[in-house]
């Protein structure tokens, strides 16, 4: 589990260094975005369906 977050931040630091600032913002805030859909679909799943 530790290999994995130290790879993902690894990878997250290098796309930053190599995409401008303006991208590297709206896929941040598109991921945050996505994350928060997902969990209100969960919500709501988990609530509708049997």
């Amino acid at each position: 589990m530790t290999t994995i977050v130290i790879v993902i931040i690894v990878g997250l630091l290098a796309y930053y260094q190599y995409v401008p600032f303006w991208v590297s913002i709206v896929s941040t805030g598109a991921l945050m975005f996505g994350i928060f859909l997902g969990w209100i679909a969960k919500g709501w799943s988990d609530k509708h369906v049997s």
